[in-house]
């Protein structure tokens, strides 16, 4: 049996800590995750949340177990908008109850006004997070309507989200700003994490490629003619020869743009005026009067895109041309054209389904594509008597001379919901529907396959105020939510018995998306034997990276090997790895632990607030030196560049960092070493 040390969790006789939500946080959700630090030895948790700081006596939460093989809680159930609550854990011991000194954390207030009807059970499961144009929010309700998250004081748009729980939206900025809506990509806990860095884009689509970068929709402009019909006079009276020949008026088009995922510089374009025909152009819907207005024709008007990885293709909705295309990716070929044939001919198939001015695309995993048909022309392509909505699952196959096309399923919305612009509809789970217009103030209804309604929620929303754009069921908030626990810590004093040669650590993925995740294992060597740094990143959210790094003593007649795991695996309830030590392996090596440079012990420590750290370099090295907090956050760079062979003194300053423990990391071309330091204030 041999000892080795841990000293990311604790020091001395302190037992660990709250760390999520930080100290007076202010959170815009009442679905709150709280998690902590392991305690040692304990047999399991007990949560307490109350309204004041008698966290015991008043609280609200009392005594809420929790199994010591996960450090995560997430609560959905008794928490408000508009208070303060103070939360602590309590680690229970055989003898003994080991408390966390509380905390407080706030909610901030409300935003939607939404009311709900359910008309019977077959729901889907989840929350619904919806949009709202012009007054430029977003909010997530569950199913009777109480609100869960808002986006606060920032002005955020929802468009979509993913498989594994990434959401997309835009940010209005300003009616006065160039790109009044960048795209952007945000999450419920950190908000913003990305933003599209260009000067055109157009509030509608924005998502994220399997290779990383980042793909929207932009717009492009070209110069056309002005076609000749009932608004032709219009145009002739200011100048125009108007005669559907003469190029003379701007016409605003479409262009997929995708960014670089870190350099935001564009990498790949595809543009409507390159691939449609300028015969083709809206007609019936009134375009060209508007164009008349606003001095320029608004020709394509696209407004989703959709990435399908398994044919490498991009579908595009045009919506001024009541058409879906679908483009090899990335070449730019277009594959076929859908919808309602116009003067060019390159239609392929689908003229006889109707749709029009339709918004929101899917390729569903039967291999039909889901649209929301806004019906702006279904008088006319239907041949009805009143404008209808209709959620619409077109049945698509393609062949040598393009496609072919069949109407699968439709839901005709009630008429008083008709939704003349924006909307969308998904294809739930359990196979319900979910359509969402901006009939009735903002309205969703989720319907099972024979058009039954199942649940419906109301928006309140008010011309031209509020504008409902897209709605979409989640299946909760935290698509991570995974703690890493050492079965092994036993003690109080940052120590940590292995047995058989064995560290085990358990993993438990309390989140509400299945995830995949990389981890990796990186060995250094230090004057106080290996550092070893333990890494899981989540494959679809790398920002979301947990790092728990030890120290292994070795005395000088033993050697140690760590067993290697490469690849992803599932966290999906619990996981375990084993990491394995081998006495026989690895021969101690003077070279290998002292390498080309000595990192003395930092002084004083514990310090406050500047330590000393004496470097010794045997030759030219390129050095780099870090400042990490407990959890593998990097705090600063103290040096970075080249130093020849010499003895270097270093200082840090952690006047601005709290109380704890930190790392000193210091690195050449070829090895890394650490050591500890204690800031005590």
């Amino acid at each position: 049996m041999i000892k080795y040390f841990l000293p990311l969790l604790m020091i001395s006789l302190n037992i660990g800590a709250l760390l999520h939500p930080e100290v007076d946080a202010i959170l815009n959700q009442t679905h709150i995750r709280f998690e902590w630090e392991q305690i040692p030895d304990v047999d399991y948790y007990a949560l307490y949340i109350s309204e004041d700081d008698d966290v015991y006596d008043n609280c609200i939460i009392c005594n809420k177990i929790i199994n010591s093989e996960s450090l995560i809680h997430i609560e959905t159930e008794n928490l408000e908008w508009d208070k303060t609550y103070y939360w602590t854990i309590v680690g229970h011991t055989n003898d003994e109850q080991l408390p966390l000194t509380a905390r407080s954390f706030n909610i901030g207030s409300p935003i939607a006004n939404t009311t709900t009807i359910l008309y019977n059970d077959n729901l889907q499961e989840g929350l619904t997070i919806f949009g709202s144009f012009f007054d430029y929010y977003s909010a997530v309700i569950d199913e009777n309507g109480n609100e869960i998250w808002n986006s606060g004081d920032d002005n955020l748009i929802f468009y979509n989200t993913d498989d594994y729980g990434r959401f997309f939206g835009s940010e209005f900025i300003g009616n006065n700003a160039e790109n009044n809506y960048p795209g952007i990509k945000f999450s419920f806990e950190d908000g913003i994490q990305w933003q599209e860095p260009g000067d055109n884009f157009i509030h509608h689509d924005i998502f994220q490629l399997p290779n990383g970068n980042y793909i929207g929709l932009g717009t492009s402009y070209g110069e056309g003619p002005i076609p000749i019909g009932p608004w032709t006079p219009l145009f002739q009276g200011l100048g125009f020869e108007a005669d559907g020949e003469t190029i003379e008026f701007d016409w605003m088009g479409d262009k997929i743009i995708e960014w670089d995922a870190e350099t935001k510089e564009e990498v790949w374009s595809w543009d409507v005026f390159n691939y449609f025909d300028m015969d083709d152009y809206d007609q019936l819907g009134g375009i060209w009067f508007e164009a008349y207005n606003t001095n320029r024709f608004d020709w394509t008007h696209a407004n989703a895109i959709w990435f399908d990885e398994d044919d490498s293709a991009i579908y595009l909705s045009s919506r001024h041309l009541n058409r879906i295309t679908k483009i090899s990716y990335p070449s730019g070929d277009v594959i076929w054209n859908l919808g309602h044939e116009l003067g060019s001919g390159d239609i392929d198939c689908g003229q006889d389904i109707g749709f029009s001015f339709q918004h929101s695309l899917a390729k569903l995993d039967n291999g039909n594509i889901l649209t929301f048909d806004n019906g702006n022309l279904s008088e006319i392509f239907l041949e009805q008597d009143d404008k209808t909505s209709r959620s619409i699952e077109i049945d698509i196959t393609e062949t040598e001379s393009g496609c072919d096309a069949s109407l699968a399923w439709e839901y005709v919305l009630p008429e008083e919901l008709y939704g003349y612009l924006s909307g969308n509809t998904q294809k739930l789970d359990n196979g319900n529907y979910l359509s969402t217009t901006i009939g009735g103030g903002g309205t969703s209804i989720e319907v099972d396959g024979s058009g039954t309604e199942i649940w419906e929620a109301n928006y309140n929303l008010q011309l031209p105020d509020g504008l409902v754009y897209r709605a979409m069921r989640i299946p909760g908030l935290f698509p991570i939510a995974y703690s890493l626990v050492f079965p092994q810590f036993e003690n109080s004093l940052s120590e940590m018995t292995i047995e058989n040669d064995t560290l085990e650590i358990m993993i438990k993925n309390d989140g509400d998306y299945n995830q995949s995740f990389n981890y990796t294992l990186d060995v250094n060597n230090n004057n106080e034997g290996y550092g070893v740094t333990f890494s899981i990143i989540p494959v679809h959210h790398p920002n979301k990276i947990k790092t728990h790094s030890f120290n292994i003593l070795v005395p000088d007649e033993s050697s140690f090997m760590l067993a290697s795991h490469d690849g992803n695996f599932d966290l999906n309830p619990n996981q375990g790895i084993m990491l394995s030590f081998n006495d026989n392996v690895l021969e101690n090596d003077e070279s290998i632990i002292n390498g080309y440079f000595n990192l003395d012990t930092p002084y004083p420590n514990p310090f406050n607030p500047i330590i000393n750290f004496d470097l010794n370099l045997v030759r030219l090295e390129n050095i780099t030196i870090n400042i990490y907090d407990i959890k593998g956050n990097k705090i600063e760079t103290v040096f970075s560049g080249l130093l020849n062979k010499g003895n270097y003194t270093f200082s840090w300053d952690g006047k601005n960092n709290a109380t704890g423990i930190y790392m000193i990391q210091c690195s050449s071309d070829k090895i890394t070493k650490t050591q500890k330091i204690f800031l005590m204030k």
